[in-house]
């Protein structure tokens, strides 16, 4: 395994984006839902992000690139596509030890981005490590297929279930049994049906079960 999974939090951490095109628009999107606090260089910008910063959502710096775009950055992502300006964005973004990633082009990163499902806050991360986008398309749409909005509803209700445990089951091997036991239950076909609030009533039946059993 070349890369190490993981998820980062952006929140309130200041993020640079080189590039105002489609590409450059999808990846300060992304990451302005992710909490970060956005950056945009670039003399031209697509309609999204022009609106985007109107909003107060992204700063734009209009004009290229220039070392100093790096100060008090956590991570910068170029989107460019000129080899030369993302060269210099990845030789300036390693010198201060910078995360970085250069879309498309591997050797000038130092972290890859996976494709994504998303459902609610359930992420299902795609990669094959650089080797294959067309491979990580297809396994992102089969995935994707597999898995409906009804996990993030799922999710929604095991994470409020499990709050509520930490609250009234002091013993954590008893907690992950009635979690475990709610998350193979019923409750995602309930919820495929429509009947959401019996899927909750559920979780609530296995929490107090598992009361009962400390008692």
């Amino acid at each position: 395994m070349r890369y190490y999974p993981v998820y980062l939090d952006l929140k309130g951490r200041d993020v640079l984006v080189v590039g105002g095109g489609a590409i450059a628009e999808g990846k300060a999107l992304q990451l302005v839902e992710a909490g970060a606090r956005v950056t945009v260089v670039s003399p031209e910008l697509t309609e999204a992000l022009r609106a985007a910063a109107g909003r107060g959502e992204i700063a734009h710096l209009d004009g290229f690139f220039i070392e100093e775009n790096l100060n008090d950055v956590f991570l910068v992502i170029s989107a460019t596509d000129d080899r030369k300006v993302n060269e210099k964005v990845a030789k300036a973004a390693e010198e201060r030890g910078l995360l970085c990633n250069v879309v498309d082009q591997t050797d000038l990163c130092n972290f890859i981005t996976p494709a994504l499902v998303t459902r609610g806050e359930l992420q299902i991360s795609v990669s094959t490590g650089g080797g294959s986008p067309t491979l990580t398309q297809r396994v992102k749409r089969e995935v994707a297929a597999l898995i409906g909005e009804e996990y993030g509803a799922l999710l929604e209700l095991a994470a409020e279930m499990r709050a509520e445990a930490k609250d009234h089951i002091a013993d954590f091997e008893r907690r992950k049994d009635a979690l475990r036991a709610f998350v193979e239950s019923d409750a995602l076909d309930l919820i495929r049906a429509g009947r959401r609030d019996e899927a909750r009533d559920l979780a609530r039946r296995f929490l107090q079960d598992v009361e009962k059993e400390g008692k």
